[in-house]
């Protein structure tokens, strides 16, 4: 990515702004390795007794909509099917995660929970996305105004059945949004639940209940320390799985033995950063977070919550700085598909991974649901339209896209404080 270091070797001289706003964006140093062998009792895991099918559930579902999306025009899905994943007509349909891996017994939804409505249940789907009125009409159900989740997803819903593609005419991957959208709202959800611990503790009603809940959306098997990280494997992850059958009951428990997006996430930027030799560990210290969070409130001990020192700030704080680190992730992408290709020339269609701008937009909408506003309303704007309302084709030069994405770039790890080099290697 020769170009897009280049510029972002200059943007280094530019003054950094807010390096100690976010202490979980902050590089820092740390161990890692491997996990313990299955069938080692973990010492180190989040409470038994916690109840998170739910919220498990949804984790599932988003996965699950997106690879019923892109199956087309392979596999025709139509709307009712995915209408009805996303509100929570699912109990006795497969769950296609479990069609991969044995399971422990748990093949359809109501196997884990039953009746799991994610359009009803995650309040951020009906907040408008900023910069959303400028989507192009091929892109939005109302161009010209605002939209929020709810609206998008059930407008592709509506596009795939009726047209049998997964991108729109102007290549915006309709799987990706409804995925990683339906994920931000869970994250949306995950870090309110938290900054009510951050804000007063003894004010949240049934906080153990609350707590799973934003453990659930989070994502992490209970033992994720000793058994799942391994920051030597560039996914972060032993052997690069996403699932193991700790116990060795011959079976994934889907609840317990099974990474999910954003613990899956946490671990493989905390890799990269690792592989640097500045180690940012955002998923040990989330994990950390919610376990001893977890653990304060069976010993009665809310204060150790609360605040921005306390567990409920460390583990949102973690998990918000992975949600920038993202955005730097899939610009860095389309950054890398611009190297080999002439300054002056107008980008085509196919010039861009339309993954990779799907999820860096994706991700930037999820920032307006953060807890603590590292990036303000403006940065927030320029980084929208840095990456653009869709794929630029015919609009920007090479050059030009480059320079908005490098200086976008710049902008998140100023406001966040990440090294230098992480931030390449991202």
């Amino acid at each position: 990515m020769h170009r897009f270091l280049q510029h972002y070797t200059q943007l280094l001289l530019l003054p950094v702004l807010a390096i100690g706003l976010v202490l979980a964006g902050c590089d820092s140093s740390g161990s890692n390795g491997p996990g313990d062998d299955p069938g080692d009792t973990p010492t180190n895991a989040y409470p038994e007794g916690s109840s998170y099918g739910a919220e498990i559930v949804g984790n599932l579902l988003t996965s699950d909509l997106r690879s019923k999306i892109d199956g087309a025009p392979d596999t025709p899905v139509d709307e009712a099917t995915l209408t009805a994943l996303y509100t929570g007509d699912i109990d006795d349909r497969t769950i296609a995660a479990a069609s991969n891996i044995t399971t422990e017994g748990q093949s359809t939804y109501d196997d884990i929970a039953g009746g799991v409505d994610l359009s009803a249940r995650l309040s951020d789907v009906s907040v408008p996305l900023v910069g959303s009125a400028a989507l192009e009409s091929d892109d939005s159900p109302t161009p010209g105004t605002q939209v929020t989740t709810d609206d998008l997803v059930r407008f592709y819903f509506q596009d795939v059945a009726n047209n049998d593609r997964f991108t729109t005419p102007n290549g915006v991957h309709m799987g990706q949004l409804s995925e990683k959208l339906l994920a931000s709202a869970l994250y949306g959800e995950a870090t309110q639940i938290l900054t009510d611990f951050v804000e007063d503790p003894s004010a949240v009603a049934n906080p153990a209940e609350k707590w799973d809940e934003a453990f659930g959306y989070y994502g992490a098997p209970r033992d994720f320390e000793e058994s799942f990280l391994d920051l030597d494997n560039p996914d972060g992850l032993v052997d690069g799985s996403s699932s193991r059958d700790v116990d060795g009951s011959g079976g994934v428990d889907l609840t317990t033995e099974f990474v999910y997006t954003w613990a899956g996430y946490t671990a493989e930027r905390a890799a990269a950063s690792s592989s640097t030799g500045n180690l940012n560990d955002f998923a040990g210290r989330a994990f950390e977070g919610f376990r001893e969070g977890r653990k304060a409130i069976e010993d009665g001990t809310l204060d150790d919550l609360s605040g921005p020192n306390g567990f409920a700030a460390q583990a949102r704080d973690a998990w918000e700085a992975t949600m920038a680190v993202n955005v730097i992730h899939y610009m860095n992408s389309l950054e890398a598909d611009l190297e080999g290709l002439s300054d002056d020339r107008t980008l085509q269609d196919g010039d861009l991974g339309e993954n990779a701008w799907a999820e860096a937009k994706a991700f930037t909408w999820a920032l307006q649901f953060y807890s603590r506003s590292a990036l303000d309303s403006s940065d927030l704007q320029t980084i929208h339209e840095a990456i653009g309302n869709d794929p630029p084709y015919g609009e920007k030069t090479v050059s030009e896209y480059a320079n908005d994405l490098a200086n976008a770039t710049q902008l998140i790890a100023n406001d966040y404080g990440f090294n230098a080099t992480n931030v390449e290697q991202w």
